[in-house]
């Protein structure tokens, strides 16, 4: 029976970088920052060409020193036995390289096209920063940095959990409440400078304003004309003048007819309770017309003479 395979979790790199098996990080640690020593002070490609060439030349020298003495090559004749590293590089590694490359093609492409608008203000901030660290620092700088910050930081974090996190909810709240009391003043102080500016640009400013959802007791007045000012009901709204007849209205009576002379209208503005009033000359007339007609028809005796 195999035994099984362990995969490295991240429950193994928290333990790594917590330094919960100090053996074990000492040596991971150690061996991270002697390599970055060697490649600061070393010219590591340098000395593999260095060593390379002469290696290159002694099993060349060798090789045909062999045949020229004993018809077969001592390299040929004394090389160790070969394995292929190539089959097996390809079979384990070379799957996991592909698909981490489709990945990261994947993330590229949503990054560079805007697919998620986020994502790709994030990535802006953070090259932005890195822009900001290599004019500052050199590469080998940040990455030295990174190393160490990396296996110091979450140790002393793991160790001093509850005073950081205490810590950090203090100053949190500290920033926000200093934050908010920023703003307040800022638009305090800033309010009667946008008036002063809405006032000048006229029209512009106005229509901003207009914009800005700001509501007060009276910032509807006026607005609208239903709420602000009364209307009159039609019933109550005064008549437009009429233009007096061309022929003389006619008043008849059973066997009367009489001309009566109409005056113009005279438009009069008047309430809900009170009606105009029959202008006193042809109110006049109008009695002295019926009172003759009834008098005709003997509906009125008529007076002795």
């Amino acid at each position: 029976m195999s035994a099984p395979v362990v995969t490295p979790t991240s429950t193994s790199t928290c333990s790594l970088l917590t330094w919960k098996d100090p053996v074990q990080t000492a040596k991971v640690f150690g061996g991270i920052v002697t390599t970055l020593i060697v490649f600061k002070f070393v010219n590591l490609f340098n000395l593999f060409f260095h060593l390379a060439y002469l290696g290159l030349l002694a099993a060349a020298a060798a090789e045909y020193a062999g045949k020229l003495v004993t018809g077969q090559g001592f390299v040929t004749k004394y090389k160790p036995g070969t394995k292929s590293f190539a089959a097996k590089f390809n079979a384990d590694v070379l799957p996991s390289i592909a698909k981490f490359n489709t990945k990261v093609e994947a993330e590229v492409q949503n990054i560079v096209y805007a697919h998620d608008i986020e994502t790709t203000l994030k990535a802006g901030g953070i090259s932005y920063i890195l822009y900001k660290l290599t004019s500052w620092f050199s590469l080998y700088t940040l990455v030295f940095s990174a190393v160490v910050l990396t296996f110091t930081v979450p140790a002393a974090y793991f160790h001093n959990k509850k005073e950081v996190d205490a810590a950090i909810h203090q100053y949190s709240q500290c920033a926000q409440a200093k934050f908010s009391e920023l703003t307040k003043v800022a638009h305090e102080k800033a309010a009667p400078h946008f008036e002063t500016l809405a006032k000048k640009t006229g029209p512009i400013g106005t229509f901003i304003s207009s914009k800005i959802p700001t509501r007060t007791a009276g910032s509807t007045v006026g607005s609208d004309r239903s709420t602000s000012y009364a209307s009159i009901p039609a019933s109550t709204k005064p008549a437009a003048a009429k233009p007096a007849p061309a022929n003389p209205v006619v008043a008849k009576s059973a066997d009367v007819t009489v001309p009566v002379s109409v005056e113009p209208e005279v438009a009069t503005t008047t309430g809900a309770s009170k009606f105009p009033d029959v202008p006193a000359s042809l109110q006049a007339d109008i009695n002295a017309a019926v009172h003759e007609a009834k008098t005709k028809t003997g509906e009125v005796p008529a007076p002795n003479l």
